[in-house]
């Protein structure tokens, strides 16, 4: 039998350009959703009573987001997103243009196997901030003891599993 060793979630990574330190909690998405259609109703009978389906892709359903869930503060690469997620939607903050076509990144996710060695890798192409929800809104007594996090959505045009 192979030498297979199936991978984790629990050691990975997640950089952005010029954002290699963030204290990354989860990563989600993205997501694709394959529809069918006629796969439960019988299209035919043949000899002997049989019945026969038929399925078909109805649709394909892509969500083309991630969602990095890290470490709420104020320091060095917390701070980065948020200046980078203020400068692509600056006319909702200061009014004007936007910088949200020029500040494209990329970014990877790597998946470490069991002796810390990279063991997959999938590289992300246009990273573009969508949505930040900050942990300011989140603080309250019941919630004594936990980690306040943030949450950015990040939406891509490209992901390529290089390893």
């Amino acid at each position: 039998m192979p030498d297979v060793e199936y991978l984790t979630n629990a050691k990975f990574y997640f950089e952005i350009d010029g954002i290699t330190d963030l204290l990354v909690q989860k990563v989600s998405g993205p997501e694709i959703e394959l529809t069918v259609a006629g796969g439960d109703a019988p299209i035919g009978v043949t000899k002997g009573g049989k019945t026969q389906t038929q399925s078909v892709i109805g649709g394909v359903k892509y969500n083309s987001t991630i969602t990095l869930t890290y470490v709420a503060g104020n320091e060095g690469p917390q701070k980065k997103l948020e200046d980078w997620y203020i400068q692509c939607h600056a006319e909702s903050y200061a009014g004007g243009e936007t910088k949200g076509r020029s500040n494209r990144k990329t970014g990877s996710l790597v998946v470490y196997d069991g002796d810390g060695a990279e063991g997959m890798r999938f590289n992300f192409t246009d990273l573009f901030p969508c949505d930040i929800s900050q942990a300011g809104g989140d603080l309250s007594p019941d919630k004594a003891g936990e980690i306040a996090v943030d949450t950015l959505q990040l939406g891509f045009t490209k992901v390529v599993r290089a390893a």
